[in-house]
């Protein structure tokens, strides 16, 4: 993301290269589903260059939100900010309540308005920067947290971008290696989990449609793009109220993922939509850009 997430898909690390339509990916419905370099919430520029988080508060793909810590002290988001929960299951409403039968349960929160996940985007964000000291803070402190909540798969797609700074920031050899295959796992491990979470999926799409085309993974990255469109069409589960920031990232890094595939048309279809959304915003006009360059 050259700063863009989060949107928020503030987004992920290394450079876009050329698709390789070869490796498909996990878009398995609700039951079960699954990440990688270059790259949240309020974790997200151009499709010819790397793409980043997006940013929901600044509508900026970003993968994630500007600085708010000194992360120089020891103080811990994670003491003062609640972390992300799954949706709750639907219930039987009550009919004294006014509230018919099968009604649909109320939708959850935007994923990438979580405190917890503002604070990690931010943070996320100098690292993607440049900052290796708090790529590897941020690192230590996405593997303490996922120890004591394990199920957060939130934080866990964040610890595999982390991983994938890490890779970023190493010398050539098997370790930068090793770290990219550590931010895969645990990217597909987190949409696996939670495969409806549609910050979760972004987080992995926008990580693989950075990765270089060597990796095999543009494809993966497709499919998550498809799978979110479908989320936001109506046609699959989605339990989430997003903003329209959210909504307007997904279109864009989806017409740029679109464009590595060369299809024209769904990158124009993807664009307009976001676009109608707000054509002022920062990411309006980055579509607009765009969507300039097909003609």
């Amino acid at each position: 993301m050259k700063p863009v997430l989060i949107l928020l898909l503030t987004a992920l690390p290394l450079a876009a290269q050329m698709s390789d339509p070869s490796q498909p990916a996990d878009t398995s419905a609700p039951a079960a589903d699954a990440s990688t370099t270059n790259a949240a919430p309020t974790a997200p520029a151009s499709a010819s260059s790397s793409a980043v988080p997006f940013n929901p508060a600044e509508n900026e793909p970003v993968v994630h939100a500007p600085p708010i810590s000194d992360t120089s002290t020891n103080a811990s988001p994670m003491d003062e900010a609640h972390v992300i929960h799954t949706p709750p299951a639907p219930s039987t409403p009550d009919v004294s309540s006014g509230i018919p039968n099968g009604a649909p349960p109320a939708l959850s929160p935007d994923p990438f308005t979580d405190p917890l996940i503002v604070q990690v985007v931010a943070r996320y964000q100098k690292a993607w920067d440049g900052d290796k000291k708090e790529a590897q803070a941020l690192t230590a402190d996405l593997e303490r947290w996922m120890k004591d909540e394990p199920n957060n798969y939130l934080l866990m797609a964040y610890l595999g971008s982390a991983y994938a700074l890490d890779s970023r920031d190493s010398w050539i050899g098997p370790g930068k290696l090793s770290y990219l295959k550590k931010g895969d796992a645990a990217l597909d491990t987190a949409v696996k989990s939670d495969p409806t979470n549609p910050a979760i999926r972004l987080l992995r799409a926008m990580n693989y449609y950075e990765l270089p085309a060597m990796f095999g993974k543009h494809r993966a990255a497709h499919d998550d793009f498809a799978y979110l469109l479908e989320q936001l069409r109506g046609a699959l589960p989605m339990p989430y109220a997003l903003t329209n920031d959210t909504r307007q990232a997904i279109y864009y890094y989806a017409g740029l993922s679109d464009v590595q595939f060369d299809d024209t048309a769904g990158a124009k279809e993807a664009w307009q939509t976001g676009l109608a959304l707000a054509p002022q915003s920062r990411l309006g006009v980055k579509i607009q850009a765009e969507l300039a360059k097909l003609k």
